[in-house]
């Protein structure tokens, strides 16, 4: 049974978020975000799309999990009802592939869907199942010329040596950004978008974007 989540109850009184936009890089039509495990991948995606939702955009989100209530309302809860109200999200644990093929049912019925996310597609540890690889191709297939997709993965200790993280799942995507923590010290997280490298600062509605600094 998938977990649903509406966020049209939620009311905020904090001041709109400050974060400078103007230095995010455009997403692709299809996005993957590889990041090393607990460096704020999904955080990273909700800001995204924040500003979708914002300009009337409305997101389909699949997961295993839900995003952190307290992260979702932090960087979303400053949308008003009705922008919250096109935030469609489900979470289907192990059952990821299920929920990837409802998504394609919504896409084909809705033509006001702007953004597809599947965040953690291809689970923590072990291989991805061929279903689930067989269902994002689908996927990758029916958002084309439609809507952005956006997914997300943990990356993985990279044994071989030739690199200290690796990239979990086959190579399906047109686009993949890296997100890193700079170093064991400190917050800052570095995002490689192959074209540019950004230093991201964690604040409490997202990340402040800044040009890299070695």
């Amino acid at each position: 049974m998938a977990k649903r989540i509406g966020m049209t109850d939620r009311t905020s009184q904090r001041l709109p978020h400050t974060t400078k936009n103007e230095m995010i890089p455009d997403t692709e039509t299809l996005l993957h975000i590889a990041s090393e495990p607990g460096a704020g991948a999904t955080s990273l995606v909700l800001q995204l799309i924040r500003d979708s939702l914002s300009k009337s955009g409305r997101i389909v989100w699949i997961a295993r999990e839900m995003p952190d209530p307290g992260r979702l309302s932090d960087i979303l809860g400053t949308l008003p009802p009705t922008s919250l109200s096109r935030f469609h999200a489900a979470a289907f644990g192990e059952h990821l592939a299920r929920g990837i093929e409802q998504s394609l049912d919504l896409i084909e019925g809705l033509d006001s869907i702007t953004h597809v996310v599947i965040d953690n597609w291809t689970g923590v540890s072990g291989r991805v199942d061929a279903k689930t690889v067989n269902s994002m191709k689908n996927l990758i297939k029916s958002c084309n010329g439609k809507c952005i997709l956006i997914a997300t993965s943990p990356m993985y200790a990279d044994a071989s040596g030739q690199d200290e993280w690796a990239i979990r799942g086959p190579d399906i995507f047109t686009s993949t950004w890296r997100l890193l923590r700079k170093n064991p010290t400190t917050s800052t997280r570095i995002l490689d978008c192959k074209n540019e490298i950004l230093e991201l600062i964690p604040k409490q509605d997202g990340f402040e974007f800044k040009n890299y600094s070695s």
